[in-house]
């Protein structure tokens, strides 16, 4: 207040002498008078100017040292705080480092019990990739297809393993097991060769085979396809499968299983049939087969004629006083008997004339059959040389890199051998087997007739005497 004042009051001082001076003016000056009361105006408002000042400066100083006051307050206030959020901040640092020595602790504890279950862990992850694959591939999937999805599950978990899904695994296993050691049945989608869709009744052997009727299938897991096989085995194979599916329950039945689950199966399915390794025999085997049917036919035909012939002369034999045209011995008596009053020589020539003629009737057909049983091995010689003539014309042409190109002349050569053995070996066995009966029959028939001669002879002798 007082470095405010001192200004106004040297002012004053200025104005009085101001007002002095214009007031010894306005003495000397009197047309002056009117100016001197606008300067008396001017002072007092200038007083009342510097009152007002004053005033307000009281107001501001007051309102300033409130303000500091407060100030101070605030400061003090703040003060505090930064102390008490600096004590927090201590205690806060303290609590943070027990916390990460009991985190390393825990850690420690963590990474040991860790240790202790990471090789049950690991075995699970790869039981459980194991026990997808097995799963996906497995017969018993057609008829529980729900398992894909919670191995699917498992063998995706990249975490730590929990206790429901260890237990979700086992079951799994455990189904796996439990359905491998039976024959079930259930409907189910089949796929033709032919891309067509059908349902039918299927049987499940376990993990091995599937059949439905007398057709074996087989599953295709990346596409969940129960499909026909496109090639069956042979008949006596799938009337076992046919067996087994119309079987009931307890029922005991002999079925073809596969037990390495479908490789001997595609093994057995792709070995050529009877007929299919005929025909790689092409024209010589086919004519080796008319060979050997033509034989056997012949070897037939006169296997039951002698059978006949000879129980016939076993008959004749039984009763040799009374004689019977249908066999050779009888026919011999006939012409004994009634030639009986000729001469010996006369006998003799009618009788040698009868038996060279039946004889001849026995062995009727015999030489075929061992003409045929000579021609079947050198026929099946001529298919071997016309198939190795093909196998070596494929080499010539295409070279001894595919070895399917020499098969077909291969398969010709071996099969028209066998073909060639086949036929000549039953042929050769069937030609001894009938030459002993004919010359059996023809020992007999010899006999006969000599017996005959003697007992002429010794009749003519007798007579003479």
């Amino acid at each position: 207040m007082t470095l405010i004042q001192k200004p106004f009051a040297g002012t004053r001082k200025l104005l009085a002498g101001l007002a002095i001076a214009v007031t010894a003016s306005a003495v000397s000056l009197p047309v002056a008078a009117q100016g001197s009361q606008e300067l008396l105006d001017l002072l007092k408002k200038v007083e009342n100017n510097q009152t007002e000042e004053a005033k307000r400066n009281r107001e501001r100083e007051a309102k300033f040292k409130a303000a500091a006051s407060e100030q101070v307050t605030l400061q003090r206030q703040a003060e505090a705080e930064v102390a008490k959020q600096e004590a927090l901040r201590d205690e806060l640092k303290a609590k943070f480092d027990e916390n990460e020595i009991a985190l390393a602790e825990l850690q420690a504890t963590l990474d040991r019990r860790t240790g202790d279950l990471g090789e049950l862990f690991g075995v699970f992850r790869q039981m459980a990739d194991d026990t997808q694959t097995a799963l996906y591939d497995s017969l018993i999937t057609v008829e529980y297809p729900e398992r894909k999805p919670v191995a699917d599950e498992l063998a995706k978990s990249e975490d730590v393993p929990t206790i429901p899904q260890m237990r979700a695994l086992w079951e799994l296993l455990l189904q796996e097991i439990a359905h491998s050691g039976e024959v079930s049945k259930f409907e189910s989608s089949i796929v033709e060769p032919s891309g067509e869709n059908y349902t039918a009744e299927v049987t499940r052997v376990g993990t091995f085979n599937m059949v439905s009727g007398d057709k074996y299938l087989n599953f295709i897991s990346d596409s969940d396809q129960v499909v026909e096989l496109p090639r069956q085995p042979q008949g006596y194979v799938r009337k076992t499968a046919a067996e087994l599916s119309s079987a009931g329950p307890g029922q005991e039945v002999g079925f073809y299983l596969d037990p390495s689950r479908g490789a001997l199966l595609g093994l057995l399915v792709q070995s050529p049939s009877l007929m299919e390794r005929v025909e790689q025999g092409k024209t010589v085997g086919y004519a080796i087969i008319v060979v050997g049917i033509i034989g056997l036919a012949i070897v037939l035909v006169r296997l039951l004629a002698l059978s006949r012939t000879q129980a016939r002369i076993r008959a004749q034999l039984k009763d040799m006083d009374h004689y019977n045209n249908d066999n050779p011995l009888g026919r011999i008596l006939n012409v004994y008997y009634e030639n009986k009053h000729l001469d010996l020589e006369t006998i003799k020539r009618k009788l040698d004339e009868v038996v060279f003629r039946d004889v001849s009737e026995i062995r009727k057909g015999l030489p075929i059959v061992k003409v045929l049983a000579a021609v079947a091995p050198l026929m099946g010689l001529l298919g071997t040389v016309t198939g190795m003539i093909g196998t070596f014309q494929a080499i010539t042409l295409f070279g001894t890199g595919d070895p399917k190109l020499m098969a077909g002349g291969i398969s010709q050569a071996l099969i028209t051998t066998v073909l060639g053995l086949v036929a000549a070996i039953p042929l050769l066995l069937s030609h001894s087997i009938l030459s002993s009966r004919v010359t059996a029959m023809s020992k007999v028939i010899g006999e006969q007739s000599a017996a005959l001669m003697a007992q002429k002879a010794e009749a003519d002798a007798q007579l003479k005497a």
